[in-house]
């Protein structure tokens, strides 16, 4: 859990930002107090403001107040958009929300002025006299000041034109790359056979989660190690993603001798390896991404939204992921020693279930809706053109299938779009037969205005 913590801090450092901000602030702020400028700077910068030590912390305790108030309404304005997020389109988008908020920016420099002004009431607070002079403790608090503002100005009018759906399920989508490539990377560091199995007898002994929460990540390569120094194998057997209990069997330990005991401290130690949070986290789950997608779509189809168009957009982000997933060779992770036996098995999410998760709930809304089946056609022809194997071709095609098949049985079509979905299918699957793009990029779509050869005579 701490590997996870100094590992999620190091990869969005905002708080060490504002913590460093802070310091900042509060070394400028005693330092101009008690030294002042110079006489070269405070020249070069102007007039500074002129008064007694009493007059200037007045100055300040104002500023103080004033940035409070002002970074509090504009919070309060920001805090709609988040609840428009979770209410039309998905509660999980939230978090997508907060970490790439616009006002992330203006922040930092708002704790410097908040560091710079306390530091320096303190040093006024400690000054003997009280002679007028000039104090460009204030001057540099007003400067400080003029910027936070002018800089959160500019990231309110970002963040109006972030509430645009497009923008936060790219974000999503670009979560699931960087997702994917991280389990890729973490692949090519381990030695894989995809194919290998790990067979083990009746008389394995259980691994249960050490705590309680969704599986977040499972380090593999530490697993790995520890189960080589213990002379074991291990298999785990639950996907990133999962929910677990604490104690619950997430997987199985033999050792290499035959029903040999295994010490309590080497299951700990394995299961120490198994990350799990309160929350899931997209960080080494493309699935969740995936799954946030399918949700806006689904929930867009509805019938309190009847928003097909916003459900268009999430399946063109969808068929962006399950095009980049495409390429990756799929299986589970089975590290194996040099004699090529597997050593470490764990259960990964193959495309197959990224697929189902994909577009089950969308293709269920949306069988009537033309467009939402003709999105899902269009990631049947993205897959299956980029597949590297047989069995990325074949999910394609059984996605084509699945799409006719749903629109038959729960769709309420007429003839003329049911005769443009055999159009587009037919040329889907003429395109990854070839495996080469199609001639056409879609199927007429004469569904609205259908050629008069389709027009029922009455």
């Amino acid at each position: 859990m701490r590997h996870r913590t100094l590992r999620r801090l190091l990869a969005d450092p905002f708080y060490l930002v504002m913590i460093a901000a802070l310091v900042l602030g509060a070394t400028l702020g005693r330092l101009v107090a008690r030294e002042g400028l110079g006489e070269e700077l405070t020249y070069a910068l102007g007039r500074a403001w002129r008064g007694t030590p009493d007059g200037a912390r007045e100055a300040l305790a104002t500023m103080f107040g004033l940035q409070f108030t002002v970074l509090t309404i504009v919070l309060s304005l920001n805090a709609p958009v988040v609840q428009s997020a979770a209410n039309q389109y998905s509660p999980r988008l939230v978090p997508f929300y907060l970490k790439n908020a616009p006002l992330r920016r203006a922040v930092p420099l708002f704790v410097l002025a908040t560091g710079y002004i306390v530091a320096a009431l303190r040093e006024l607070g400690l000054a003997a006299t009280q002679t007028p002079r000039p104090q460009p403790i204030v001057t540099g608090a007003l400067a400080l000041l003029v910027g936070a503002f002018a800089l959160l100005m500019i990231d309110l009018n970002r963040t109006f034109r972030f509430m645009r759906v497009e923008r936060v399920l790219a974000l999503v989508r670009q979560s699931a790359f960087e997702a994917a490539d991280r389990l890729r990377d973490d692949a090519r560091s381990l030695a894989l056979d995809r194919v290998a199995r790990l067979a083990l007898p009746a008389w394995a002994h259980p691994l249960p989660s050490p705590a309680s929460g969704y599986v977040v990540r499972v380090d593999v390569a530490r697993l790995a190690r520890v189960a080589r120094r213990a002379g074991v194998r291990v298999r785990i057997s639950r996907p990133v993603g999962d929910y677990v209990d604490e104690g619950e069997v997430v997987g199985w330990v033999m050792t290499d001798a035959a029903s040999g005991p295994v010490p309590p401290r080497v299951i700990a130690r394995l299961a120490s390896a198994l990350e799990a949070s309160p929350t899931r986290d997209p960080e080494y789950d493309p699935g969740y991404g995936i799954r946030i997608l399918a949700d806006v779509a689904s929930r867009a189809l509805s019938s309190s939204s009847n928003d097909s168009y916003t459900a268009r957009q999430a399946l063109q982000q969808l068929r962006s992921v399950l095009r980049h997933l495409a390429r990756q060779p799929f299986g589970d992770w089975n590290v194996v020693d040099r004699d090529r036996t597997p050593r470490v098995s764990v259960m990964a999410t193959d495309l197959r279930e990224y697929v189902s998760l994909a577009i089950d709930a969308p293709l269920r809304h949306g069988a009537n809706d033309l467009e939402v089946l003709d999105a899902v056609l269009e990631i049947a022809l993205e897959m299956g053109l980029v597949a590297p194997d047989a069995e990325g071709r074949a999910v394609a095609h059984e996605l084509v299938a699945k799409v006719m098949s749903d629109a038959t049985r729960f769709g309420d079509l007429d003839d003329a779009k049911l005769a443009h979905l055999r159009n587009e299918a037919a040329i889907v699957r003429a395109s990854i037969e070839r495996n080469a793009p199609r001639a056409e990029r879609l199927a007429r779509a004469h569904w609205a205005l259908p050629p008069r050869a389709l027009v029922p005579t009455v």
